[in-house]
């Protein structure tokens, strides 16, 4: 997601901008501060919860949607795709459920970040299904009044 300097460096500075409020009380006193985040903040997951409807369905129209022309999706394994390969790969998919959990968004202006877990299930041969659990971290920018995915890192999830 274009590339892995820029999409470190926008999540390092709305962190950073994000630490005072933070500190300032808990993050429902936040919320009630300010309620243009708040609508930032559930129009964001609102997308994120299409792509990953999209995912699932191997929907390419919203996935072409929601995805930025920029996208660049940074793997566990070091290596990184483009916005068509992305969803090369998800349109090959044989995806029977993706959950997401342990979600958080901060949002800075027209940029938004939000923190999860990823749960997927896949059919697994001589199984009922394989699993695969990743945390993740996605980039969102606010573009012609809707929200894009900009970069996607994932990682495994260390086992609990």
């Amino acid at each position: 997601m274009i590339r892995t300097s820029c999409a470190g460096a926008v999540a390092a500075a709305i962190l950073a901008a994000s630490q005072p409020a933070a500190a300032a009380g808990t993050a429902a006193e936040a919320e009630v501060a300010d309620p243009a985040s708040t609508t930032a903040q559930q129009q964001v997951l609102a997308v994120e919860d299409e792509w990953v409807d999209a995912e699932i369905r191997r929907d390419e129209a919203t996935l072409r949607r929601v995805l930025d022309e920029r996208f660049t999706l940074n793997h566990g394994n070091g290596t990184t795709t483009g916005k068509e390969e992305a969803i090369a790969g998800v349109l090959k998919w044989n995806l029977i459920t993706e959950t997401i959990t342990e979600r958080s968004v901060l949002v800075d202006g027209d940029t938004a970040v939000v923190f999860g877990t990823a749960n997927f299930v896949f059919p697994a041969e001589g199984t009922n299904s394989g699993t695969s659990a990743a945390r993740y971290m996605t980039i969102y920018v606010k573009r012609d009044g809707g929200w894009r995915a900009l970069a996607l890192h994932m990682s495994a999830r260390a086992p609990q």
